[in-house]
């Protein structure tokens, strides 16, 4: 019994802490990566449950500091997906974005990271080593698995941000004045 109502009084936490997102995810990429992005577009926006993402190629405005967009787009949503290629893991942005997302999951104590890794990823050392020791007590989607989106779609949260009326889905990040 106390365990049950324990579970759900956590749920209800999880889903108020959830519902003031604006977007259900911030996809952390590589720019050399920006082909694989239309994918999740279509997949996650276009699909079921329609899902609202954030990515900077689209969300963000021009001329703001890039270090407060990475923190304001992990702030702002509900989860992070890492897209964790070769090209990401030479990436110094792609690396404070993964460094950003940790350290919000830590501070809420909510697991709001999704890392998907890809192929060609043969090593994560030059990530250092307090980041590989998290990598390697955490799960990971493969992108290979047959079943990658199933799982991703799982991993979502389910109550999705339903835009305000008369929003643009393409609108630009605002950050706080």
């Amino acid at each position: 019994m106390y365990q049950h109502n324990l579970f759900h009084g956590l749920l209800r936490q999880h889903k108020k802490f959830d519902s003031e997102k604006k977007f259900d995810a911030f996809l952390a990429y590589s720019s050399a990566d920006s082909k694989l992005i239309p994918e999740f577009v279509e997949r996650l926006e276009k699909g079921s449950p329609k899902l609202r993402l954030c990515f900077y190629e689209r969300n963000w405005p021009v001329g703001e500091v890039i270090s407060d967009l990475i923190l304001h787009s992990v702030e702002s949503s509900k989860r992070t997906i890492i897209l964790m290629t070769s090209n990401f893991l030479k990436s110094d942005w792609a690396r404070f974005e993964l460094i950003t997302a940790i350290k919000a999951t830590s501070k809420d104590k909510t697991l709001r990271l999704i890392i998907i890794m890809y192929p060609d990823v043969k090593s994560t050392k030059q990530l250092g080593r307090k980041i590989n020791d998290y990598l390697i007590f955490t799960t990971y989607l493969k992108r290979n698995d047959p079943n990658f989106w199933n799982k991703l779609i799982y991993a979502m949260p389910h109550d999705t941000t339903e835009p305000e009326e008369g929003a643009d889905e393409f609108e630009l990040m605002r950050l706080p004045t």
